[in-house]
């Protein structure tokens, strides 16, 4: 916050990889390489993605891959 002076503390086991927004681009790039994959068909990379993406289960266990 503007003006708010105090430091910020991070936990001892807090890591750069914990950022949900990482996970997130990593599953887009999945998204990409499935659709690529897929030859261009939507249901096809879906199947594809769900079996290669972890951004969610990553999420689900409140851990970084």
């Amino acid at each position: 916050m503007p003006g708010d002076d105090q430091e910020i503390e991070e936990p001892e086991n807090s890591t750069v990889d914990d950022w949900l927004g990482q996970n997130v681009a990593k599953d887009e790039q999945v998204a990409d390489e499935a659709l690529a994959e897929a030859g261009g068909d939507p249901a096809k990379a879906e199947k594809i993605f769900d079996e290669k993406a972890t951004g969610q289960e990553t999420y689900d266990e409140g851990r970084p891959d």
